[in-house]
């Protein structure tokens, strides 16, 4: 049992993360243990300034030094596949530190918060936060998250372990990997049975319904576009799938659930081709086998023979030739009574 203590002392050696295959985010203990640690790191001022506006335009460079970081103490089975998800998961946890900063010593106006400055924060840093949270568009912002945050009165009662993880550990316990349906009840209900409030217990009953009439319906992965908790919940937004976590997204979700598919079609497309091939093939050898009746019918003895042969000679090689299966044609002499 690791700890984020222990991964920040250890030399010469690097925690193996696990991932899910599908949803390409962290699993298990070690995931945990990432998340964990990447929250340590994004307190480093130094190294993850705070004054920016969108993680998406922070400097590359900082990024890249960033990430060099995190390589020397976790090891990813394939680093470039795996980047988006820890890079965009550091990005949350910088977000959470800039936040805390804020509510923490934030004061009445804008120049008693300047002066009421972090001691580990950089002067101009500070500058830049404060400045920018003071304009009347973070207000408007600010008001928006407060009345959305009102509506929502589902919440998960995952606490700091991530869908991924909480996912992994139904699989293990019930050896299936819960889709969106399954997933949402299970992360909703309190341990006594009952749910966290009564719409989410409305909301349950509804994907049980769906669950127990398609009993049989299984998935690929965790979720598709057309599953019971899009039923329920209606489609997606752009930018995340709900009830899965970070990373995935409709478009990624629709190239999943849609391989399989895609690759019947593919193939249903080749059989018919391969299918059309053949039949124009077999018109061909017919069309050839009733020439070559002809041609021998209207033959001498000795030309039928020649001609015989020398098609036997040619079609050789071709595996059952249409023409071995024309029927030996009589002599024209001996048809005609010897009369030539």
């Amino acid at each position: 049992m690791m700890t984020s203590k222990d991964v920040w002392i250890m030399q010469n050696h690097r925690v193996i993360v696990h991932f899910d295959d599908y949803t390409n985010q962290p699993i298990g203990d070690s995931g945990g243990l990432l998340g964990s640690w990447l929250g340590q790191l994004s307190n480093d001022v130094m190294l993850l300034p705070i004054n920016y506006t969108d993680w998406r335009l922070v400097s590359p460079h900082i990024k890249d030094r960033a990430w060099a970081v995190i390589q020397s103490k976790f090891r990813f089975n394939d680093p470039m596949m795996r980047k988006d998800y820890v890079m965009g998961a550091l990005g949350s946890r910088c977000k959470d530190v800039k936040l805390h900063f804020w509510r923490e010593y934030k004061r009445n106006n804008l120049n008693e918060t300047l002066q009421n400055r972090p001691e580990k924060v950089l002067e101009d840093q500070w500058s830049h936060l404060v400045h920018l949270r003071f304009t009347d568009k973070w207000r408007k912002m600010q008001e928006r998250n407060t009345k959305n945050q009102k509506n929502h009165i589902m919440p998960h009662l995952c606490g700091r372990k991530s869908f991924s993880r909480k996912r992994d550990e139904i699989k293990i316990k019930t050896g299936k990997t819960p889709c969106r349906a399954e997933f949402f009840i299970e992360s909703r209900k309190k341990h006594d049975g009952s749910f966290v409030s009564d719409e989410a217990k409305l909301r349950a009953e509804a994907l049980t319904t769906l669950l127990n009439l398609n009993p049989q319906v299984t998935y690929n992965g965790t979720a598709s576009l057309d599953d019971e908790y899009s039923q329920v919940f209606g489609p997606e937004r752009p930018g995340r799938v709900r009830c899965v976590g970070r990373g995935p997204t409709p478009s990624r979700l629709v190239r999943h659930s849609n391989a399989t598919r895609r690759q019947d079609i593919e193939n249903s497309e080749l059989v018919a081709q391969l299918k059309t091939q053949v039949k124009t093939l077999g018109d061909q050898v017919n069309a050839m086998s009733t020439f070559l009746g002809q041609i021998l019918g209207n033959s001498t003895g000795e030309q039928a023979s020649a001609w015989a042969a020398n098609f036997a000679t040619a079609f050789a090689n071709i595996p059952n030739p249409a023409f071995v299966n024309i029927p030996n044609l009589p002599n024209p002499q001996e048809r005609d009574g010897g009369v030539s």
